[in-house]
């Protein structure tokens, strides 16, 4: 409740910012995004590492999708703090865009074979092409207008 870029730096102050596996964790991504759009001066660059599999780390490896399996209540009845926000990509990039950034490219780091995963994603939130559960690791480039 206390996360706020713009108090910490002040406005268009910031000529890059570089952020390992943090984005995932972000309750609210359109309000951080927001808030660097604030704090990033005209041509800053944002290059973003952002983790987008399970993080439980004896599933990992044999299940990276796990955290798709869930509907929403039932992601959100067992929701905690910093618990990996199951924002995918293309939401990602849709943001960006939206608040004042441009040239925004997603390139996967990390791949998933998908042919024996999407059976186990009831999931439909997940399941179209769009959402592409084959990146598990991406990093987003993007610069401010």
């Amino acid at each position: 409740s206390d996360f706020n870029l713009v108090s910490a730096f002040g406005k268009a102050s910031v000529d890059l910012v570089f952020s390992q596996a943090a984005f995932e964790h972000f309750d609210d991504v359109e309000e951080t995004i927001s808030q660097l759009s604030d704090v990033c001066k005209p041509g800053a660059v944002v290059i973003a590492e952002i983790d987008l599999q399970t993080h439980s780390r004896w599933i990992r490896e044999k299940d990276p999708n796990n955290i798709y399996r869930y509907s929403e209540r039932i992601y959100k009845k067992f929701h905690f703090r910093g618990i990996p926000n199951r924002v995918r990509p293309y939401k990602y990039k849709l943001a960006f865009e939206r608040l004042g950034f441009t040239d925004v490219t997603v390139l996967p780091l990390k791949k998933n074979d998908l042919r024996r995963q999407r059976e186990f994603i009831p999931n439909d939130l997940f399941k179209d092409e769009i959402t592409q559960l084959d990146y598990l690791t991406i990093t987003l480039y993007a610069r401010r207008r």
